[in-house]
């Protein structure tokens, strides 16, 4: 055999020994997805979507293949045997990576990447953690069994390799078909991934399209790739952000005169439901009249101006549990950094004697929750999949019967009464009832053609879900439990909507109707402090708010406002993705939304103008342009942040100025 068809026979050899390595992880993926690990899934779903998500297992084998060819294509022609064993010592390494990366997926929530590397192996940044960072992250997962693994792989990649070789047709096996099939699988994982999952169809991968070489690479490679594309420096500060408003924030905070005490917490997570839709309008009550009998009690207080940073569940969840602005492009933290070393309210209460529950009528599964719920030391979690007292009851594609949910959570505190009655609890109820299309046990189930008919029936189920939780205040007064419970009610985001005069957008948007949501907090600490905070407010602000509100001091790593100690007014910003891809702040009266695809910036005085139908920004463009600017610099700061939470908080970490006692 010549040298360059031996060359080109290692290089064959070497690609499709380390596609078939790449393949078999990404198999085992699809296996653990699929197996309800992460929720409940149909394996009929899943299955199919690996024809979408080869795309970078082709990339990432050609690049194995050049690395490991380059090196050796020199040696053939004096050393084959050498050129042959430098193949199988990479093909070796690449096999034990690929192994790695599957278990750090699985307990990560994500391939080994930057982030992954960041918080497992190199930082010790979780705030109470003491030890070797090395030894206490690698020293768990070194069991018998992932030993036993990585002898099998290291042993048959570079087995494989060599079976390839002794075939004297193995340079004729990567043909024109092959080739054309390889680059399809490109084109569609590059392509058509991206433009499913934010259209029409809504096919999501899961992040499953990702490899772990490629992932790797690309994770280290963002960042200074982004500031030379972009001249997006390296944040000053790259852990806290300056919230602070170029204009006068005018409003009223009772908080500040509330009589802190520690108690039990319920906190409610409604699903999709604005606070422009529980306004009453002529001839229509409010849908949910107990709800505002709660925020208007005497010991009720009702957040007037109280905003999700972005209107999708998983984003928003994000702020209130970590209260943490997002990461500022569409992936949700679930597949950018779900093990982010944030202290989220659950490990906050945790630490401070709590029992903490969640309890949910959705699913875990929907934008892979598990991932970033698994590490907030959160003792009983139940899903539609494995609620108590779920056989037989009613669902639709979006939750189970919100009534099963709801005994659920009453019988998980009455028995935590019963067995722990010298610890508080903390438990969380996410709703699912709210969703279009608007459906809930008895109502029709119908595709609504015309705005009346579906207002109609958004209104009934918002009442049904006000039914909810007036059965839970019931059920706290049966078990002599309301007057030693704080209780907060916030909706997760709003519907997908535009504005006045854009028509029906199904899409999220970060108008009034998607990003303003009532928030609503009663218990004994609010006796002499009932009344309504007007200050502009985000989710951001829940969780050091509630634990303040328990007499407990908020980690260092919350950015939100701890509202019982009267901090300075602040902007409140938003985002959304892809095709809307707008990005705004709330300053005082002044709401921006900058349409980042276009440019193109709106201004509203939201104060006097809350339908946002008059854009005044042709006559402030001093404002608008100085609001555009805080968007834009928060987008370079989260992103990195996000990305390199870690080693950020290694460095930098520390209790912001704005949230200082």
């Amino acid at each position: 055999m010549r040298v360059d068809g031996r060359a080109t026979s290692l290089a064959v050899a070497n690609f499709l020994t380390a596609l078939a390595a790449t393949l078999v992880f990404k198999a085992a993926l699809f296996e653990y997805a699929a197996s309800g690990a992460e929720g409940a899934t149909s394996a009929l779903l899943i299955w199919p979507r690996i024809l979408l998500c080869l795309g970078w297992d082709v990339l990432s084998a050609a690049i194995v293949a050049a690395i490991a060819t380059l090196v050796a294509a020199p040696l053939p022609f004096r050393l084959p045997g050498l050129a042959v064993a430098w193949s199988m010592a990479a093909q070796a390494i690449y096999a034990a990576f690929l192994l790695v990366s599957y278990h750090v997926a699985l307990v990560v929530g994500a391939p080994l990447d930057k982030a992954a590397i960041d918080l497992l192996f190199l930082y010790n940044a979780t705030p109470g953690r003491s030890g070797t960072p090395m030894t206490d992250s690698v020293a768990p997962y070194l069991t018998p069994t992932f030993r036993i693994e990585a002898i099998v792989v290291v042993v048959l990649a570079p087995a494989l390799l060599v079976w390839l070789l002794r075939r004297h047709d193995v340079d004729r096996v990567v043909g024109r078909r092959t080739v054309v099939a390889l680059c399809t699988f490109v084109l569609l994982t590059l392509f058509a991934v991206p433009g499913l999952a934010n259209g029409l169809l809504a096919v999501h991968t899961f992040g499953l399209e990702r490899s772990p070489l490629t992932m790797l690479a690309a994770s280290y490679l963002r960042g200074p790739l982004r500031a030379l594309r972009r001249g997006d420096p390296v944040p000053a500060d790259p852990y806290c952000f300056d919230l602070g408003s170029p204009v006068p924030v005018d409003g009223g905070n009772p908080l500040v005169t509330a009589a802190p005490g520690k108690t039990s917490l319920l906190l409610v997570i409604l699903e999709s439901i604005s606070a422009r839709s529980l306004a009453a309008s002529a001839g229509a009550p409010t849908p949910m009249p107990f709800l505002e009998e709660i925020g208007r009690s005497s010991r009720g207080v009702r957040f007037e101006n109280h905003y999700t940073h972005w209107a999708q569940t998983m984003k928003a969840a994000f702020s209130i549990w970590c209260s943490e602005l997002p990461h500022p492009d569409y992936p949700p933290i679930t597949y950018v950094n779900p093990a982010i070393p944030c202290v989220s309210l659950t490990e906050a209460l945790k630490a401070a004697g709590y029992d903490t529950a969640l309890l949910t009528s959705a699913d875990f599964a929907f934008d892979r929750q598990i991932r970033f719920l698994r590490h907030r030391r959160i003792d009983f979690m139940a899903d539609r999949n494995d609620m108590p007292g779920r056989e037989g009851a009613w669902e639709n594609a979006w939750g189970l019967d919100e009534r099963v949910t709801v005994r659920a959570t009453l019988d998980w505190i009455a028995r935590q009464r019963r067995e722990h009655p010298e610890r508080p609890f903390f438990a969380a109820y996410n709703m699912a009832a709210g969703h279009h299309p608007f459906e809930y046990p008895g109502s029709p189930s119908e595709r609504w053609l015309d705005r009346d008919a579906e207002t109609a029936a958004q209104r009934a189920t918002f009442r049904f879900v006000d039914d909810r939780i007036r059965d839970l205040v019931a059920g706290l007064t049966r078990q002599n439990l309301l007057d030693s419970t704080l209780i907060a009610i916030a909706s997760d985001h709003g519907p997908g909507s535009g504005r006045a005069g854009m028509g029906r957008i199904r899409d999220a948007s970060i108008y009034e109707g998607s990003v303003h949501v009532p928030l609503v907090v009663t218990g004994p600490q609010l006796a002499g402090a009932a009344g309504a905070v007007t200050l502009p407010t985000g989710h951001i602000d829940i969780a050091p708010t509630l634990l303040g509100l328990l007499g407990i001091e908020p980690p260092a790593t919350m950015k939100g406002r701890d509202l019982t100690r009267g901090r300075a007014p602040r902007v409140v910003i938003f985002a959304t993705r892809p095709p809307l891809s707008q990005v705004g702040v709330r300053a005082g009266r002044w709401k921006l939304v900058h349409w980042g695809e276009t440019g193109v910036n709106e201004l509203f005085d939201v104060e006097h103008d809350p339908d946002e139908r008059a854009d005044v920004s042709s006559s402030h463009q001093a404002l608008a342009t100085t609001l555009e600017a805080i968007g834009k610099r928060w987008q370079a700061h989260s992103r990195y942040l996000i990305e390199n939470y870690a080693e950020v908080l290694s460095t930098s970490g520390r209790r912001c100025s704005a949230t200082a006692p």
